[in-house]
């Protein structure tokens, strides 16, 4: 048949049938896929106290079809980390028009763990269609997911967008603009630092000494570290990423890691024996640059004083 039209009544004389891929066409030949608004239409949040995440109550389009997510949240189980890598998960709206589905769902897709991770791809071949809402970095060895390890992904149009007419407001473009005039500012402030600094120099002042050194001396005062106190050590690590874990029924981390700027991991403190919240023994484990070879574990004794406080730690 060379032509189509539709939709129209019924006779008993010429019945009228659709099926609901027509009336999805209907409504393609109009909207854009996409997220309705922005703001937190289906946006993916974390609580940072477990492995879930959960995606804000909202309306999305997918081919010509609706999903929505009540009023409520939606939440969505991640599998527990690698204990050593990384790993990049994506929260994506799934359409499956096959007849043992037909339906959209939200649905975590599993990355990789890797030195460098990336994310899953979408889907968009044969009965399936994705709409990616977020990327989410589960971190080696971390127990639980926070809003900083969450990408938003709503509002890049190669992968979501905004729900518009055929005549489409390109919103990843917009957001290239702005990111060219941020980088070129962020050049121009750095310029104006630096020339301001070499003018000052050249007038025969000096940088405060303190602050110089703890720029340059952080990672080689780390390194040095040998017999200082936990706490000494802990003020050395002040430019180093701090990740904990395993946190006990009174409120105590009992895992710390320090990961230098480039991801691997620098030192890891462990708490163990006696019965929280008195720990008897904190051992403290160097790792080399590679962030896995051991350079050395360093063990301490826990010294409490009558009322249960901590006075002291005593190097073994």
């Amino acid at each position: 048949m060379p032509e189509k039209s539709g939709f129209f009544d019924s006779t008993a004389e010429d019945p009228r049938e659709y099926t609901a891929d027509e009336f999805a066409e209907y409504f393609r030949r109009l909207l854009t896929d996409g997220i309705f608004n922005g703001g937190t239409n289906l946006k993916v949040e974390a609580t940072g106290t477990d492995m879930k995440t959960h995606i804000l109550p909202g309306y999305a389009w997918i081919q010509g079809y609706m999903y929505k997510v009540y009023d409520e949240p939606l939440y969505l189980q991640h599998d527990l980390p690698d204990a050593q890598l990384d790993r990049i998960d994506r929260i994506v709206l799934r359409l499956d028009t096959s007849l043992e589905v037909r339906s959209i769902r939200a649905v975590v897709l599993k990355g990789e763990p890797a030195a460098n991770p990336v994310a899953p791809s979408i889907v968009r071949e044969n009965n399936i269609f994705d709409l990616s809402l977020a990327q989410v970095r589960i971190i080696a060895g971390k127990s639980y997911i926070e809003a900083f390890q969450i990408t938003d992904e709503r509002l890049d149009t190669n992968v979501c967008g905004l729900v518009n007419s055929l005549i489409q407001a390109d919103t990843t473009e917009i957001f290239n603009e702005f990111y060219s005039w941020l980088e070129t500012k962020k050049n121009e402030y750095q310029q104006d630092w630096e020339d301001w600094f070499a003018n000052v120099q050249n007038s025969g002042f000096e940088t405060p000494s303190g602050a110089q050194q703890k720029a340059n001396q952080a990672e080689a005062n780390a390194k040095a570290y040998t017999d200082t106190a936990p706490e000494a050590m802990q003020r050395n690590l002040a430019n180093f990423n701090v990740y904990k874990s395993g946190k006990d029924a009174n409120g105590i981390f009992t895992t710390v890691e320090y990961k230098r700027p480039n991801g691997t991991l620098y030192a890891k403190s462990v708490l163990t024996g006696g019965t929280s919240p008195q720990y008897t023994t904190r051992t403290i484990t160097y790792y080399d640059t590679d962030g896995t070879t051991v350079l050395r574990a360093d063990t301490y004794t826990l010294v409490y004083d009558a009322d249960g406080d901590l006075i002291s730690e005593v190097k073994q």
